[in-house]
């Protein structure tokens, strides 16, 4: 499958890798930095004339059936939106647009063109979310009630980031906001939140988020997330307590025990009539998940290239993937509004 990939410095170059490493081929790079694009280059073997400047070049001066949008999420609406234009299927990082608006404008292109349009919410792609999910769908902890996510990270944000006016929930809490959705295999409600940017922070935007949010079902989530903790580092997916009426499943990837641990309580509470208090279950079952071969942004490339031979919708197409925007922008506007706001109803175009 020949591809033009736009943006090719910093994050972009492990896209570099990846979609050589699938065997993709690169009909073109694109970077506004010519030290990005000649390392690029380097890294591909490719001929200068395959190098360009601006995404509406290369667009006009090669053929090819995709485009990898790895560029400013600033920028996205207006590359994404000229390469499915072109008639060219779409993997766009995360966040697809900065606008639930603009995003909705990008999904309708794609639908209007027939062309796949797939954000990279690669979390989903792995060995630990497959699994939970299938015991949750299988009703291993019965009817889920509440999800408790804590997420700590030390993250020096630079370039475009820097200046974002909600780093965090733009380009870290939206992949836990997704992984909720998949998880659940709901969508939010309502959102209740709060947003800062601590003194040990070197961005300018907010860096730090609480919400309480309320799914499909009444299924209530307390999201704690910080981009500015030293030396209280989660992991990149977090640490999940996920309670149901017959147990609770706990995901922590620095559990050398276990990643997963199920709880099952299989007593009859209702026959308690006295006040006791539990010492909890034990350590509970280690889970080993089965493993899905590849993952994170390879899973995302043959994901991608599957929907596009055999005309599926991705998992985390444009239009699904506009559900996550949404509680996403919702979370910044309740951080904003100090109001709890509710996700509108008719999100999909």
């Amino acid at each position: 499958m020949r591809v033009i990939q736009a943006g090719v410095g910093g994050f972009g170059e492990s896209w570099v890798w990846a979609i050589k490493n699938v065997g993709f081929q690169h009909a073109a790079i694109v970077d506004a930095n010519p030290s990005a694009l000649e390392n690029a280059r380097n890294i591909l073997g490719l001929p200068s004339e395959l190098c360009f400047s601006s995404v509406e070049e290369a667009l006009s001066s090669v053929e090819a059936e995709g485009f990898v949008d790895v560029t400013p999420a600033p920028l996205h609406v207006a590359h994404t939106g000229k390469a499915l234009e072109r008639g060219l299927h779409v993997l766009v990082e995360k966040p697809m647009a900065e606008h639930l608006e603009e995003a909705q404008h990008l999904v309708r292109l794609a639908k209007q063109q027939q062309r796949v349009l797939m954000v990279t919410q690669q979390k989903r792609y792995e060995n630990e979310p497959r699994q939970i999910r299938r015991l949750i769908a299988d009703g291993v902890i019965g009817e889920v009630d509440h999800v408790v996510v804590d997420f700590q990270i030390q993250g020096l944000m630079a370039g475009w980031r820097k200046t974002m006016r909600h780093p965090f929930l733009l380009d870290m809490a939206v992949h836990q906001f997704d992984l909720l959705r998949y998880l659940l295999g709901r969508n939010a409600v309502n959102v209740t939140a709060q947003t800062w940017n601590p003194a040990v922070s070197n961005a300018q935007g907010d860096m730090c988020a609480f919400a309480l949010m309320e799914f499909d079902g009444g299924v209530r989530v307390n999201y704690t997330g910080s981009f500015a903790s030293p030396g209280m580092e989660t992991g990149w997916n977090g640490r999940w307590e996920i309670t149901g009426s017959r147990g609770s499943i706990v995901w922590n990837e620095k559990d050398e025990w276990g990643r997963i641990r199920l709880f099952r309580q299989e007593a009859d509470l209702s026959q308690y009539s006295h006040q006791q208090f539990f010492e909890g279950l034990g350590w509970g079952e280690s889970i080993q998940p089965a493993d899905i071969g590849a993952k994170g942004h390879h899973f995302d490339l043959y994901h991608w290239r599957w929907c596009i031979q055999e005309g599926h919708e991705p998992e985390t197409s444009g239009r699904d993937n506009l559900h996550t925007l949404a509680l996403t922008f919702a979370t910044i506007e309740s951080a904003e509004t100090k109001t709890t706001v509710t996700l509108p109803t008719n999100i999909e175009p």
